[in-house]
């Protein structure tokens, strides 16, 4: 976490704030060891449970930093930072607060630690710690509590409330996602009630649109307690894939967030794209297979990857993708106590890229005895 505040505080061009560890050391040579935003994209837990205590202990900070970048970023940050997964039983989203309040919270927690620290302990002190910083009516303290049920980490007895005072309102979507092809709309009903106080006027507005798709609301602001129709209307050139939609309701208290998932289904557009030469992967070797896209605008994140493999130990494999900009991601990570076959998988790959470009699926044979070829692998930017 503090690695992920230095990194933001030096906003270095060679190195972007990612909240990525090990990116750029490449210590076992699958790029990041870990990722704050998911941490299961490197095998670590997103989300408590009552395993973690007898879970290996890099791997049981999974939670904790996926609750920091749920603080600081929220679940559906928008502006290319990649979306984070909520945890069963957690809010239905999450609105970040910033990595600076994010980190000065997390100090205040740890000015609290005791011998007895466990992940309930860290909830209770970074409560007390947001009240202390900003109070218990604060957007901050409340967003400390939503991102640790977001994580999975239960409420506890005698934690800080953060009660609300003054006006407010609540915001809410129904249905929360919809499948369209190219040229159709989806709707949406966008609730609203006075959660505290008084009522008051809600402007409504949309961002994470996908390219060639406008956002409409009847009305456009509501008196909170009041509903309006969000349209969502694509066109034929709006490309096949999935989309977090953000719906802003802004009032006089301050704004509160909805997401809708907007899935485009079709091949318009052109976004996917496939190379079907096969490649033999022996032992101990590493070969790579290159896509180029023609897709314009900036890819989606997370990319869609469909890979077909002729192998008989799939945890022999270790596989990443490399961007156009040069950028590794890791796809999946060798290793296992058993022997699977290949065949085909579909993975989901987060990446910050522009979509036209070279890219570059690469399959490394970690181990001896089995050997196999890639068939065919395709991406959908």
């Amino acid at each position: 976490m503090f690695g992920a505040l230095t990194e933001a505080y030096a906003n270095n061009p060679n190195d972007p704030p990612d909240y990525q560890v090990g990116e750029e050391v490449d210590l076992v040579g699958d790029g990041p060891i870990r990722y704050m935003y998911n941490p299961s994209l490197a095998g670590d837990p997103n989300c408590y449970s009552s395993s973690i205590p007898s879970t290996e202990v890099h791997s049981a900070a999974g939670p904790l930093n996926h609750w920091f970048y749920l603080l600081a970023e929220g679940s559906s940050p928008g502006g290319g930072k990649p979306s984070s997964p909520i945890c069963s039983g957690g809010p239905s989203s999450v609105t970040g607060i910033g990595i600076q309040k994010a980190g000065k919270i997390y100090m205040g927690a740890l000015q609290r630690k005791t011998s007895t620290w466990k992940y309930v302990n860290v909830r209770t002190a970074s409560l007390a710690a947001a009240v202390e910083l900003y109070g218990a009516s604060s957007p901050e303290c409340a967003a400390t509590k939503a991102a640790w049920s977001a994580a999975g980490v239960p409420a506890q007895s005698g934690e800080a409330s953060c009660s609300s005072s003054g006006n407010d309102f609540s915001l809410s979507l129904s249905p929360t996602a919809g499948t369209v092809t190219p040229g159709q709309s989806a709707t949406s009903t966008v609730a609203t009630s006075t959660s505290s106080g008084s009522a008051q006027t809600v402007t409504l507005s949309a961002s994470g649109l996908p390219s060639g798709a406008t956002a409409s609301f009847s009305p456009s602001s509501v008196t909170s307690g009041g509903s309006a129709t969000l349209t969502i209307a694509t066109s034929a050139s709006t490309p096949s894939g999935t989309y977090t939609v953000t719906v802003t309701g802004s009032g006089s208290s301050g704004t509160h967030t909805a997401s809708y998932t907007l899935t485009v289904s079709g091949t318009s557009g052109g976004r996917t794209f496939t190379n079907g030469t096969d490649y033999t992967i022996n032992d101990l070797t590493t070969i790579t297979s290159p896509i180029t896209s023609t897709a314009t605008g900036t890819a989606v994140s997370p990319v869609k990857l469909s890979i077909t493999i002729s192998h008989t130990c799939a945890e022999d494999l270790r596989i990443r993708l490399q961007g156009p900009n040069g950028t590794w991601y890791t796809v999946k990570s060798s290793g296992g106590l058993s022997c699977t076959s290949f065949g085909t998988r579909t993975y989901s790959v987060p990446v910050t890229q522009t979509a036209a470009g070279t890219w570059t699926l690469e399959v490394r044979d970690q181990y001896t005895y089995d050997t196999g070829y890639l068939d065919s692998w395709s991406i959908t930017v």
